[in-house]
C-alpha cells in the first residue's frame, strides 16, 4: 500500500493513516491490531471496486472444461487448445564452436570453424491424456461398442453387420445394403476418445472408449510441453579478400565466398494444418504436434529445413566514373521431407489404420523411416522400393489396436479387413517423380555515386535479380508434400511437369528468393 501526502492510502478504497497509527503526536507507539480495520475496509473497498467479477471462473483456466468428467455430462476440450503443459520449461540451446583463421596473403582471410547447437524444451504439443495409447485399453468399453454398432446396424451378430449395416450406411447404386465400416464402430466407442471431437467418451456415449486414455473419464488434452530437441553440426568456411587496383581502371575490389557442410535435425512434426507434410511440419520456431505420444523423438532425423550444402559467393569492384558493380550468388542443395501415410479412410477409427506404434497419434512416417528421410537416403528413384516394400509387409495388415481386439477375442483379421480397419495401401510414384530441387540463384547490380553540390550526392542504380533466370522449386511455403496421396503437388505423384505447381512465383516486389528474374531501378538522394 503507498502513503500520500495527506495521509490516505491508494487503491480503489481509501484508509486514514491516522486509523492506523494513532492521532499526530501522539506519545505512545501504534498497536499492529489498530491496523487491522482499516485493512479489512481496504480490501472490501478494493473487491467493491474491482472491475472483474471475481467469482466468475478463469477463462484462462483448463480445469472449467473438464469440471463433469466424472459425471459424463460436460466434458470438453477443444481439440488444438494452446495450453501449456503445468511442467513448462523454457526452450534453451548450448552452442560449441572451434574454429581457426589464417591470412594466406595481405588482404585474403581464411576462416574454417565447426558449429554444434543442440536445442531442448521447445514446444511439441503432446495429448498427455494418450487418447488411443493401446497401453490403456479398456476391454468393458470395447464390448459395449462393438454390441451397440451391431444393434444400431440391426444385426445380431458381427457378422451380421459386416454384410449389412443399411441403417446407418444406407444402399449403394444397385440397391445393395452396405456393411459396417470401422468408423461406424469407432464412432460408438471402439476406438480413441480422439474421435469424440474434444469430448470423452463418457460425456458422449455413457460409456468409456476402447481407447480413451489415461483417464478414460476425460477427452484427449493437447497441451504445449517443452520436449522437442534438435541438433545442429556445421563445418563453416569464409574466404574473404580485398584488393587494391585488382586491374587497371578499378580502384579496388572485395570478394568473399563461403561454404556450409551441415546437418540440422530434430524431433519433427506430424501433419499441419492444412493437411501436409513440408516445412512447416518440422519448423520448430512453430508449434507443431507431436509424431508420438508416447516417445515425441521416436523418428529423430533431418529437419525439413535442413540444406546439406549451402554455397554462398559475393562481392563488388569499385570502377572508374564513381561506378560500383556489385554480385551474391546462392546455391544451396534441396529440402528433406517426411514420408507420411495419408488417412484413407473416414476419419473415425483412425488408430486402425495409420497409428504404426499404438501411441494413439495417427498419419504416421512409414515403418522404417524417420523425419526428413527423402531426400536424406531415399530419393525419388528409390521411392517405389520402400512403397513396395511398406505395401507387401505392411499395407492390409492390422495396426497395432487392431492387434489388441483380436487378441482380445473381439475381432479376427478377417473382421478388420472387412471393416477397412487396417493399414491402407500407398500408390508408387509416377515415372520420372522428382526429387527436391537446388535452389540457385545470381544477383547483380551497378551504380553511380555522383556529387552535385558539396553535400548533396544521388546515386542513380540497376539491379537484376536471378540474372540467369534458374527455374527454382520447393522453397518452404511451396515445396512438395511428403503426405502419400498419390496427388500432384506429393513426392508419390509429381513429375517435372508437375513440380511447376511448386514453381517460386513472382511473389511481390523483387524480394522472393529465387523468383524469377526480376529488374529494379532506384535512385537514391543523399543529402
Amino acid at each position: 500500500m503507498l502513503q500520500t501526502a495527506n495521509g490516505s492510502l491508494n487503491g480503489p478504497g481509501s484508509a486514514s493513516a491516522n486509523a492506523i497509527c494513532g492521532p499526530a503526536g501522539a506519545s505512545s507507539f501504534p498497536l499492529i491490531g489498530n491496523a487491522l480495520p482499516a485493512i479489512i475496509a481496504l480490501q472490501q473497498a478494493y473487491v467493491a471496486g474491482s472491475p472483474l467479477n471475481l467469482n466468475a471462473s478463469n477463462p484462462a483456466y483448463a480445469g472449467q472444461y473438464l469440471t463433469d468428467c466424472s459425471g459424463g455430462t460436460n466434458c470438453f476440450f477443444a481439440p488444438g487448445n494452446s495450453m501449456f503443459n503445468p511442467a513448462y520449461r523454457s526452450p534453451r540451446s548450448v552452442q560449441m564452436n572451434i574454429g581457426v583463421q589464417r591470412e594466406i596473403r595481405p588482404g585474403m582471410i581464411l576462416s574454417v570453424d565447426f558449429v554444434r547447437n543442440v536445442q531442448t524444451h521447445y514446444l511439441l504439443g503432446v495429448d498427455q491424456n494418450h487418447a488411443g495409447d493401446i497401453r490403456y485399453f479398456n476391454l468393458a468399453g470395447a464390448q459395449q461398442a462393438i454390441a451397440k454398432t451391431i444393434s444400431q446396424c440391426g444385426a445380431t451378430s458381427l457378422a451380421g453387420a459386416e454384410a449389412d449395416c443399411s441403417a446407418l450406411n444406407g444402399f449403394d447404386s444397385n440397391g445393395k445394403p452396405i456393411g459396417a465400416n470401422i468408423g461406424n464402430f469407432a464412432s460408438l466407442g471402439l476406438g480413441s476418445s480422439s474421435d469424440m471431437g474434444g469430448s470423452s467418451c463418457l460425456s458422449v456415449l455413457g460409456y468409456n472408449c476402447a481407447f480413451g486414455g489415461i483417464n478414460p473419464n476425460s477427452p484427449p488434452l493437447g497441451f504445449l510441453s517443452p520436449v522437442g530437441r534438435s541438433v545442429y553440426n556445421g563445418l563453416q568456411m569464409k574466404l574473404v579478400e580485398n584488393v587494391k587496383r585488382p586491374f587497371r581502371g578499378a580502384r579496388s575490389a572485395n570478394f568473399q565466398v563461403s561454404y556450409a557442410l551441415s546437418r540440422f535435425s530434430n524431433t519433427g512434426g506430424g501433419v499441419a494444418a492444412d493437411n501436409t507434410v513440408t516445412a512447416g511440419s518440422g519448423d520448430q520456431d512453430f508449434i507443431v504436434p507431436a509424431l508420438d505420444n508416447a516417445n515425441v523423438n521416436r523418428y529423430f532425423g533431418p529437419s525439413t529445413l535442413d540444406r546439406t550444402h549451402q554455397l554462398s559467393f559475393g562481392g563488388f569492384f569499385e570502377l572508374p566514373w564513381g561506378l560500383r558493380w556489385s554480385m551474391i550468388g546462392h546455391f544451396d542443395s534441396p529440402f528433406s521431407t517426411t514420408l507420411t501415410v495419408p488417412n484413407t479412410g473416414s476419419g473415425a477409427g483412425e488408430i486402425f489404420r495409420t497409428d504404426f506404434t499404438g501411441d494413439g497419434t495417427t498419419q504416421d512416417p512409414i515403418p522404417g523411416t524417420h523425419v526428413g528421410n527423402f531426400d536424406r537416403g531415399i530419393n525419388a528413384a528409390g521411392l517405389n522400393a520402400v512403397i513396395s516394400n511398406y505395401n507387401t509387409t505392411v499395407a492390409g495388415q492390422p495396426t497395432p489396436a487392431g492387434q489388441v481386439l483380436i487378441a482380445n477375442n473381439l475381432m479376427t483379421a478377417g473382421d478388420l479387413a472387412a471393416l477397412g480397419a487396417v493399414a491402407p495401401t500407398v500408390a508408387p510414384a509416377p515415372p520420372g517423380q522428382v526429387n527436391y530441387s537446388w535452389l540457385r540463384t545470381f544477383d547483380t547490380g551497378l551504380s553511380w555515386n555522383h556529387t552535385i553540390k558539396e553535400h548533396v550526392t544521388i546515386s542513380p542504380s540497376i539491379n537484376i535479380f536471378n540474372l540467369f533466370n534458374f527455374v527454382n522449386f520447393d522453397l518452404p511455403t511451396s515445396m512438395m508434400s511428403g503426405l502419400l496421396n498419390g496427388g500432384v503437388g506429393s513426392v508419390n505423384g509429381t513429375d517435372y511437369n508437375g513440380h511447376f505447381v511448386n514453381r517460386v512465383g513472382a511473389g511481390t516486389g523483387v524480394f522472393t528468393l529465387g523468383s524469377p528474374r526480376q529488374i529494379e531501378f532506384g535512385l537514391k538522394v543523399n543529402f
